[in-house]
């Protein structure tokens, strides 16, 4: 178990170590769950939406073995832009 200490900014922010980041594969904008447990805070990634998207693709009869991962990747690519502009 790692133990690194953080600070709360004026904003209730908090940065995760660089390290700890790259050893979760975190990315920027990834989402993270926090859970209160007694005196615990923690903290749990939620699933990608990659993977959350690629999940209920597959389920759909249509979509079963006929999307790429590189093609579910740009698809999600340019729903994120859309989604922005």
């Amino acid at each position: 178990m790692t133990t690194k200490s953080v600070t709360i900014t004026s904003k209730n922010q908090i940065t995760i170590p660089a390290y700890l980041v790259r050893d979760m594969q975190l990315s920027t904008h990834r989402r993270l769950s926090i859970r209160k447990r007694g005196n615990e805070l923690i903290l749990k990634p939620e699933p990608a939406l990659q993977d959350q998207l690629q999940k209920i693709w597959k389920q759909l009869p249509t979509f079963k073995g006929t999307i790429s991962d590189e093609e579910l990747k740009r698809t999600t690519r340019e729903a994120w832009a859309d989604k922005k502009s």
